[in-house]
């Protein structure tokens, strides 16, 4: 993802938030592996960011840039305040946000929104301009994260009905996703969800429990076992 971003927007810094260095970024944000899908540090990308950054745009390590997507940043630039792209999903709303270890947060998300009839955003890439609503927004959606940990869409749309923002929505051009979004050419961003994951299958409950984390120890000396195989022969 660095790499391909400096390679089409070479002025514009890179900051990686993670518990250690890669080396090609411009800036390191040291925090806390906290949890298996590194959500917990990515809802903090406001507070986090280098504060004289007036404009951000987050991407998700399982992007790949492949051509000039400075559009995030002009639209922020003309006045508003979050930009996102809607969930690439052949169902907009927010029932495609259901799945067999959330029907809890999607029953609470639906009183809480009184209705699953809104669209549903991909949180995986967006970008944001400073000020104190967007602050807000930000902790709101922490907060809401926290009280399920698991994906993030639902603590996004309750936070957005909580403390609205002036948002810009683009379509799966700027964030398109090959598996799913058949026939849209790209802008310039492909994102392959899951590539990045430490884990196979789904987790049930919290992504910040022991069962959590055992998951990841269990794909991950998976994983060495294949990788050994291969070795040998």
């Amino acid at each position: 993802m660095m790499a391909s971003a400096k390679a089409h927007m070479p002025e514009i810094p890179i900051a990686l938030c993670a518990a250690k260095p890669v080396g090609i970024e411009d800036v390191f944000i040291e925090q806390p592996d906290s949890d298996i899908g590194g959500r917990r540090a990515k809802l903090r990308a406001y507070e986090l960011a280098p504060a004289e950054w007036e404009v951000v745009l987050y991407l998700d390590v399982d992007t790949v840039v492949v051509g000039d997507i400075r559009l995030y940043f002009q639209l922020i630039e003309d006045g508003w305040e979050f930009v996102i792209c809607k969930d690439p999903h052949l169902m907009d709303t927010m029932h495609a946000f259901r799945r067999p270890n959330n029907l809890a947060e999607l029953q609470e998300t639906a009183a809480e929104i009184f209705t699953l009839h809104t669209l549903q955003f991909n949180g995986g890439v967006w970008a944001f301009g400073r000020n104190k609503r967007v602050a807000a927004f930000f902790k709101r959606w922490q907060r809401e994260w926290e009280r399920h940990a698991q994906r993030d869409q639902g603590a996004l749309i309750r936070a957005m009905y909580a403390d609205p923002l002036k948002v810009y929505v683009l379509g799966n051009e700027w964030n398109t996703f090959k598996k799913y979004t058949k026939g849209i050419r790209t802008a310039g961003l492909y994102h392959y969800p899951g590539d990045a994951r430490r884990w196979r299958g789904m987790i049930p409950g919290r992504i910040d429990s022991a069962t959590a984390w055992r998951r990841v120890q269990m794909f991950e000396q998976e994983r060495r076992n294949r990788g050994g195989i291969v070795r040998r022969y």
